[in-house]
């Protein structure tokens, strides 16, 4: 069962090469069979160095120095050359692989990412990858070198005395059997340490992403209790994958030591009874030494091939998992083309089976209106806008853009009419330039100045020593909350697609702020149909229409004097943060 495993994870490792597989197997059989070639060819040598000084037959001495300097020649020509050539096939293969994990992860879905930690992501790109190829240049050139000098030294045994290869071998036999039940023990821990691995990842992501909240909470020791729990774990798999590789080598030895000795004593009392001559048994004792050598390195080479299969086995699991479709397959009855920008009709959502988030969800936003959704946490406003950006699909209902069905369009082209700006703004490493053409690549100079002036962000951006280049750092931490959001304003504003999705985009900003992302959001809301998520009411006023969402369902729904008039949940809302406000002004 196991050996069955190996195979198919072998093949599974190799079907990465592509079409540098040929290549590859041609060069690292190549090397494997020169540096196997030395440990081959000197038994015999040494065979005919020890029948010369008994016969003193000149033509044994001219063999064997033919012998050795064909080898050396062979080793110094085709070795460089093989080594040259299975390298670069492996260079080559990790650039491709890299690139595919990397390419792989961009074409996950949103549920990929909220169900796994991105330490583990991380995990698998890095040290599973870097494994990979170690598996490549090491493992399988080692495992390769090992079974050539097996296989050539079982042959000329043969050639020499069949009567030591054959306990030969049965030795074997009984080694190989030893190896490969050890190895299934091994597998288990490597797997686990590979888990392990991911883990630490995390636990590194999570230090450093939330190394401001340690701080402020003084919770150094306590997340650094977690790391040091998991780097333990990790030393005792290690410790225990250690132990066995101890074991194994301590009975390779063993079984070859008394192979040797028994071989060695074997063959003194044939020599001394004329049955085999002295030459021949110092070449099988030194092919039985070769031997030996060769099961100790096999059963370290198994071992350590089980961390890359391992390893292997997770960049696998990690592409297997599905991709984002190119457009939802819906499959359900629509009715006609709708005049409206956006409509969403009686949708039913759930991110877990049996725990429903939007539950016969609707709501209308004509061209060029602005509507906005209030609502407490948890109601299923943000996962509004997840829908309608076709990050999940939905389970019944239907979503119109534009007038047209989603399931008419790509993905792709969903995303090409929506500007989304969300409650904090992600810049990329790079210039404030850089970040603000992304918005559309091919803007001009004077267009991205024109967005930046449209943001109210052209002024402070002037005001820092390298104006549009200078670097935002990670995540744009070398700006404000508000210059970022402003930013991320200018961005949406070059990109100029009908409708608008904002999400909170100012609740986490000072008064000051607040007032100048405003400013910039009336601009970018001006001709657009914008859909807003908002924290605080009163900047909604004067939205043409208000949702108000409880449950997962639109409760209450008008413009902001209607709602007021209703004296609903919406105008509880209101009175309660306009009462918080005054004290707050008081103080």
């Amino acid at each position: 069962m196991l050996i069955r495993k190996m195979t198919n994870e072998l093949f599974h490792l190799l079907s990465f090469m592509k079409n540098k597989k040929k290549m590859y197997m041609i060069s690292l059989l190549g090397d494997s069979l020169v540096h196997a070639s030395l440990a081959i060819c000197i038994p015999f040598v040494f065979k005919d160095l020890t029948d010369f000084a008994n016969s003193k037959d000149s033509a044994l001495l001219t063999r064997a120095i033919i012998v050795v300097s064909g080898t050396f020649i062979f080793l110094s020509i085709l070795s460089p050359l093989f080594s040259y050539l299975y390298h670069r096939c492996v260079k080559e293969v990790m650039n491709s692989i890299r690139l595919t994990v990397y390419k792989h992860m961009g074409q996950l879905s949103a549920d990929y990412y909220e169900r796994h930690h991105t330490g583990d992501t991380i995990s698998r790109l890095s040290n599973d990858v870097h494994i990979i190829e170690q598996a490549y240049t090491e493992h399988l050139k080692t495992l390769l070198t090992i079974l050539v000098v097996l296989l050539g030294s079982l042959v000329g045994m043969f050639l020499l005395d069949w009567r030591f290869s054959s306990v030969l071998v049965l030795l074997s036999t009984v080694t190989l059997f030893i190896n490969i039940r050890f190895a299934k023990s091994v597998r288990s821990i490597s797997d686990q340490m590979q888990r392990q691995t991911g883990t630490l990842t995390e636990r590194l992501t999570d230090f450093i992403s939330g190394l401001p909240v340690i701080k402020m909470f003084n919770l150094h020791n306590v997340v650094t209790k977690r790391y040091i729990e998991m780097n333990e774990d990790i030393t005792i798999s290690a410790i225990k994958q250690g132990h066995k590789n101890a074991l194994l080598d301590a009975t390779n030895f063993f079984i070859n030591f008394l192979s040797f000795g028994g071989m060695l004593v074997a063959g003194i009392i044939m020599v001394s009874q004329n049955v085999i001559e002295l030459g021949s048994l110092i070449a099988i004792v030194q092919q039985q030494m070769f031997v030996t050598l060769a099961f100790l390195h096999l059963g370290q080479t198994i071992t350590v091939l089980q961390s890359s299969l391992a390893g292997a086995a997770r960049v696998v699991e990690f592409l297997d998992e599905p991709v984002e479709p190119e457009r939802y397959d819906l499959r359900r009855e629509v009715s006609c083309e709708t005049n409206s920008m956006i409509e969403m009709n009686e949708i039913v959502f759930e991110y877990e089976e049996s725990c429903r988030v939007l539950n016969g969800f609707s709501l209308t936003v004509e061209q060029g209106k602005v509507a906005a959704l209030v609502g407490a946490s948890g109601s299923g406003k943000s996962t509004v806008i997840k829908l309608l950006l076709g990050f999940y699909p939905f389970q019944s209902g239907n979503i119109y853009l534009d007038g047209k069905p989603m399931e008419q369009y790509k993905l792709t082209e969903i995303r090409d009419i929506i500007s989304y700006v969300p409650q904090e703004a992600y810049l990329f490493e790079g210039t404030i330039e850089e970040n603000i053409k992304y918005g559309r690549l091919d803007a001009s100079e004077e267009e991205i100045i024109v967005a930046t002036k449209a943001a109210y962000a052209h002024d402070f951006i002037m005001k820092l020593p390298a104006g549009y280049q200078t670097k935002v750092g990670e995540r744009g931490t070398m700006l404000s909350g508000g210059q970022r959001q402003r930013i991320a304003i200018a961005r949406a504003l070059l990109k100029n697609a009908p409708i608008l999705l904002l999400d909170e985009a100012t609740s986490a900003l000072d008064s000051e702020s607040e007032y100048w992302v405003q400013q910039a959001l009336h601009t970018l809301m001006k001709d657009r149909t914008t859909l807003v998520i908002a924290h605080r009411l009163s900047t909604i006023e004067d939205a043409d229409m208000i949702y108000v969402v409880e449950q997962g369902k639109v409760v209450e729904y008008g413009n902001h004097e209607a709602l007021m008039l209703q004296n609903g949940l919406y105008a509880n809302l209101y009175e309660m943060q306009t009462k918080v406000r005054e004290r707050q002004n008081i103080v």
